[in-house]
């Protein structure tokens, strides 16, 4: 059985957001497969982005984790 998916959500239509991120990582080297994205979508009716990654651990987690706004819901946070 594979691991659950490592979900972000934000208010609001932020997929442009993420398509920014994974620019920026490419700039640095990073693909778009090995950034770790499975999915990103904008939810009309919970007016929310969804935003889902292989794992916690991704390049693209990382990413996001810089970014104001964004939230993990129901996940431990990460020890500094």
């Amino acid at each position: 059985m594979s691991e659950p998916y490592h979900v972000f959500i934000k208010p609001g239509d932020s997929v442009r957001e993420v398509e920014t991120a994974l620019d920026a990582l490419k700039k640095r080297g990073v693909s778009r497969n090995d950034a770790g994205l499975y999915k990103c979508m904008y939810v009309t009716r919970a007016n929310q982005t969804v935003l889902m990654t292989e794992s916690r651990d991704t390049a693209l987690a990382a990413e996001m984790r810089g970014r104001p706004g964004w939230m993990e819901p129901g996940d431990e946070p990460l020890d500094a």
